[in-house]
């Protein structure tokens, strides 16, 4: 017997493992994010910074534009003097360099960087604590010249927070990733462990033993642990019949049998044998092959694929045939036999000889069963979007309590018990409905019996 699936210390450091490995790609992925999301943060908030000082520039050429360079230079004395701690600088000189405005007490040299340390700007009255620096920006105005700053303490009061948060959440993630991975590694673990630990009870020979599951399954696991449950029933069904088929053989197949031999052994023991002992034992015989053809026959459709095989086949053509061949039978059993098919083609995917014995099987059973006088109607039509073949008659009828049991091989209603036959013709009638994975319902007539093969196509 192989060895189950390991389902201590090791198996569970894999499982776990695999959780932290994700985990880790998460938490790496995420620090990329979060670097990303920082220092997009950083261009955008500079990037504001400087459309403000803009803005600031054009309001002031306008002012210019419509009241001249009185009205230019009290409007930047007066924006110097609102700023708070000279968080924003200015500074209008004009086509000489002489400061006219502003809160810079001395000149700066042209081109100016980007961004100056405060520490290097000549500025008149306190800083602002939390300024490291000057974001500048030069703008003509007229004939004039305007310099302004901005301090970098709201840029970095901005980012420190982001920061503080991004930091905060990163270590969230990463320890919820942790956690999560363990917890779901553990899970994971315990339901293979229970998949691994049902394989190898069925395996050493409990049948019965199934994975537990939820009512509903949404992910793999639950899936696969559904479709092994299947599978076992599948299996534990297939031995349960094949178990039924050896009981119902040597049930059914010893009387044949044990008539066979006496009537051997009378005519080993008689002087002259009788033309019509060899026959009956022939008859006998023959009915032996049958039973035994029929049961090969239901295996084959059974156990092999023969899917290879299907085609598009008209119903309504099977049908058409099938009644022209039973029709002299039925009139000797005085029977009416009748068809209906549609006007239109009626088509199903599958073995046409396959579907052809079906239909046959139903038509002679419904012929044999029936007495005298009754009307057996074969018909096909769409059913809810299935083709549907329906074979139905006003005889004596099937009971409720045998309508699941007639398709069972070897099954015989008392009624039918001293009739010929061998009780396999509805037992390959649902294997061929299996094969084409056909719905067979059967049901009252009032009186008689209905039965309807819906292929679910």
């Amino acid at each position: 017997m192989d060895n189950p699936m390991p389902t201590g210390p090791s198996a569970l450091r894999t499982s776990i493992r695999l959780s932290l490995q994700y985990s880790f790609l998460y938490s790496v992925l995420s620090a990329f994010v979060f670097a990303l999301a920082y220092w997009f943060t950083q261009y955008e908030v500079q990037d504001w910074v400087l459309d403000q000082m803009r803005s600031d520039a054009g309001t002031l050429a306008k002012t210019f534009e419509a009241s001249g360079k009185e009205a230019l230079f009290e409007r930047v004395d007066a924006l110097a003097e609102v700023s708070f701690e000279n968080a924003r600088v200015y500074q209008l000189l004009n086509v000489d360099g002489v400061i006219m405005s502003g809160n810079l007490a001395s000149t700066l040299e042209i081109p100016l960087p980007d961004f100056v340390p405060a520490e290097e700007l000549p500025l008149a009255g306190d800083i602002h604590d939390e300024v490291s620096g000057y974001w500048l920006r030069v703008d003509e105005i007229g004939p004039y010249l305007l310099i302004q700053g901005t301090g970098d303490h709201l840029v970095l009061e901005i980012l420190e927070a982001l920061g503080i948060a991004l930091v905060v959440g990163y270590l969230a993630v990463v320890t919820i990733g942790l956690i999560a991975g363990v917890w779901i590694g553990r899970i994971t673990e315990r339901r293979i462990a229970a998949i691994s630990n049902t394989l190898s009870e069925v395996s050493s020979g409990n049948l019965a033993s199934r994975i537990p599951i939820s009512s509903n399954p949404r992910d793999d696991l639950s899936r696969l642990s559904a479709e092994i449950n299947s599978m076992l029933g599948q299996i534990t069904r297939l031995l349960e019949s094949q178990e039924q088929i050896s009981n119902d053989i040597a049930h059914d197949m010893r009387t044949p049998l044990q008539h066979l031999r006496q009537r051997l052994e009378k005519l080993r023991d008689s002087q002259a044998i009788r033309p019509d002992d060899i026959s009956t034992s022939l008859e006998q015989t023959e009915e032996i092959i049958s039973t035994f053809n029929a049961l090969l026959r239901i295996a084959q459709i059974e156990g092999s694929d023969r899917r290879e095989r299907f085609a598009w086949v008209d119903l309504c053509g099977v049908i058409v045939n099938v009644t022209e061949v039973f029709e002299p039978a039925a009139e000797d059993a005085g029977i009416r036999l009748t068809s209906k098919v549609p006007d239109e083609q009626l088509e199903v995917f599958g073995d046409s000889n396959l579907i052809t014995q079906l239909l046959s099987n139903l038509v002679e059973n419904a012929i044999k069963h029936c007495p005298e006088g009754t009307m057996v109607s074969v018909s096909g039509d769409m059913s809810l979007a299935n083709p549907t073949l329906r074979i139905s008659d006003n005889g004596p009828g099937i009971e409720c309590a045998d309508r699941e049991r007639i398709f069972r091989r070897f099954f015989r209603r008392e009624k039918s018990r001293n009739s010929p036959g061998n009780g396999l013709g509805l037992a390959l009638v649902k294997a061929i409905c299996d094969l084409h994975g056909a719905e067979m319902i059967v049901s009252d007539n009032c009186p008689g019996a209905v039965f309807e093969i819906r292929f679910l196509q």
